[in-house]
């Protein structure tokens, strides 16, 4: 898999392979279980090849007897091509949500043009009645100017970063950061379509081993889908007339928990188990493809969390997210 012969590699560390997830304690820990239980060392990590080409691996260890020593089996598999498939898919899913989201985008930018249209078309006139300008007026003119085009930088800033491909490395993020990003992208737009969508974040909360842009589309995927199931209840005349998002962040524990809650139509019992299978989908032909919550399951396991639901048919659901803390 590295393209190193047998001869290269005996006597090295393992360790100069790449990285591992472990640290020192937890490899002795693992030693020490004597169970022959498969541990993942690493998951979906990027090595690199004697070549230096670089490539996915996942990386498994059980601890084992070898010569009358305790020892280690580990056991490298290269994932590569799940990898990019897994990428293209993500990728796919995030185009689809920005498609949907174009009404709402060419609103948000159609603010800034028209503001700076109207401080150019001023000037236009007031040069053309060969009038002076007064300074004060001048100065705010061309200072609104600037903070419009800004603005609009700032729209297509946000939508290239969350378009742009994510790669799988891990990182320290603050959980809040992807939630509010999200938020500056498809809040205007909710708020458009009469939904009050509600922020409970507790600040100071501990980062967490993930990656900012695959969490900005898990959020992403869960607040469209709450959407959908608000404008669904009202479809069909659902119990719950609130049009509501709440998104909630706190600590339990040693985990980091995210929770965003809707006022919608809630999940027949009868399909909650399948909701997380990839392209079972319960809207209209047409409407969905039944990706967003399998890629969202994807992500969240990746980084070692857990999605839980609660959810009552016609008044709303709850998908709860938690995540390891980091130090």
């Amino acid at each position: 898999a590295y393209g190193y012969t047998k001869e290269e590699l005996v006597g090295r560390p393992f360790t100069d392979l790449g990285p591992f997830e472990l640290d020192e304690k937890q490899w002795a820990d693992l030693l020490d279980q004597h169970t022959g239980k498969i541990t993942t060392v690493s998951s979906k990590v990027q090595y690199r090849k004697k070549s230096g080409e670089a490539f996915y691996v996942n990386v498994h260890a059980c601890p084992a007897t070898y010569q009358d020593k305790e020892a280690l089996i580990v056991a490298t598999t290269d994932i590569t091509e799940m990898v990019e498939k897994d990428s293209q898919l993500i990728q796919a899913s995030k185009m689809t949500t920005l498609g949907e989201m174009s009404a709402g985008i060419a609103h948000e930018l159609n603010q800034p043009l028209n503001a700076i249209k109207m401080g150019s078309e001023f000037l236009e006139m007031m040069i053309e009645k060969e009038e002076r300008i007064p300074e004060q007026d001048l100065y705010h003119i061309v200072r609104e100017v600037s903070s419009q085009v800004d603005r609009a930088v700032d729209i297509i800033r946000r939508l290239r970063d969350f378009g742009r491909k994510a790669d799988f490395s891990k990182e320290r993020i603050y959980i809040n950061d992807p939630i509010r990003s999200v938020l500056d992208i498809i809040g205007r737009q909710l708020r458009l379509q009469n939904i009050d969508v509600q922020l409970q974040l507790v600040e100071n909360l501990p980062p967490i081993l993930a990656h900012h842009n695959r969490m900005e589309q898990v959020i992403f995927n869960l607040l469209t889908n709450a959407r959908d199931a608000i404008n669904l209840s009202e479809e069909y005349g659902a119990r719950s007339l609130e049009r509501r998002i709440v998104i909630k962040s706190h600590m339990l524990e040693d985990r980091v928990i995210v929770s965003v809650a809707d006022t919608g139509i809630g999940i027949d019992p009868t399909v909650k188990e399948r909701i997380f299978e990839a392209f079972f989908t319960t809207k209209k032909m047409g409407e969905g493809m039944g990706l967003g919550l399998s890629i969202t399951c994807g992500i969240v396991e990746d980084y070692g969390g857990r999605i839980e639901i609660e959810s009552t048919q016609g008044l709303g659901t709850t998908f709860s997210l938690s995540f390891p803390a980091v130090q």
